[in-house]
């Protein structure tokens, strides 16, 4: 019981949770006031999701699992798919956008918008946003972001100082999450541009370079990687006691499971969702076919000329 009752901490994360949850629901309401009941109701049901994705994100910083994922590294990957994954996806389809906007005053919402998207002058800024949310860079930054912090000499120094895995690594692996949701889940105002096979394609390439980091973590690693626990180890060898930590190299692996498991657990859904996209309308389904099976499909009017043919035979 004492591994989820001590080591609370970052109080100020909680707040500032409580006060972003607190502006969207001031949006939501003034959203609402001027909604339909039905599309009041259907949008607080969504915004139940983001802020279970809010107290997801917030619970891994500010509970025991932060504490715990310094010295474990099975830990780590465990609030590492949590912050990536989970966390961002809850939020995303959420669609937080608009109530977040009707959150800030009629006057300043409208001068904001038209600063941002009207006011000339600002291409270059427009283009950054266009970059930044295209689905390319999204998913190159969402994996390049997972490669990165697995490099032993960018995640050791990370790990040895805690306001710098909050600051720096779990925040660009909540970023990053997003902007590789917004490209397959819905969330108004935005849409997924990618086709459904590009998405296909682009959640198989995650998932493969998931699948490869748990490989080199695990049975094609020789060692641990990672210097992880060794506060822990220092201060039981300073209290003359029996260290409790794990093995690293087992510890190792047991997070690479960890990542390779929660990998397929999260693409398997996705690629089912992608699929049924591609299949939804009779282009994409002839494609999928052809595909699949290696020839053409039939379509309706080559049948009903082959059962007329069938019945003058």
């Amino acid at each position: 019981m004492n591994y989820f009752v001590h080591h609370w901490g970052y109080p100020e994360i909680a707040v500032l949770a409580v006060l972003v949850i607190g502006v969207h629901e001031r949006g939501l309401r003034a959203l609402n006031a001027r909604s339909t009941l039905a599309h009041a109701r259907t949008r607080r049901r969504r915004m139940w999701l983001a802020y279970a994705g809010i107290t997801v994100v917030t619970l891994s910083v500010v509970s025991p699992l932060q504490y715990w994922s310094m010295e474990y590294f099975w830990v780590h990957m465990i609030q590492h798919v949590t912050v990536m994954l989970a966390a961002p996806a809850l939020y995303v389809a959420g669609a937080p956008a608009i109530p977040l906007t009707f959150a800030l005053p009629v006057a300043t919402r409208r001068r904001l918008l038209r600063w941002v998207f009207l006011r000339p002058g600002r291409p270059l800024l427009r283009r950054i946003g266009a970059v930044v949310f295209s689905p390319l860079f999204a998913i190159v930054f969402f994996n390049a972001v997972m490669v990165v912090w697995m490099i032993p000499r960018v995640f050791n120094p990370a790990m040895g100082n805690p306001n710098l895995h909050v600051g720096l690594m779990l925040t660009s692996f909540f970023v990053s999450g997003l902007l590789f949701w917004m490209q397959f889940i819905p969330s108004r105002p935005w849409r997924p541009t990618l086709s459904p096979f590009a998405r296909v394609g682009a959640l198989l390439v995650t998932n493969v370079v998931m699948t490869v980091i748990a490989m080199a973590l695990s049975f094609l690693a020789s060692g641990p990687f990672y210097d992880i626990g060794n506060s822990m180890l220092h201060m039981a060898n300073m209290a003359s006691m029996t260290p409790t930590t794990l093995n690293p190299f087992a510890d190792q692996q047991i997070g690479a499971a960890i990542l390779w498991v929660c990998g397929d657990f999260w693409c398997y859904p996705a690629l089912v969702m992608a699929l049924r996209l591609a299949t939804k309308n009779d282009a994409n389904s002839s494609a999928m076919d052809q595909v699949l099976r290696g020839r053409r499909s039939m379509t309706v009017e080559e049948f009903r000329g082959l059962a007329h043919d069938e019945t003058v035979t």
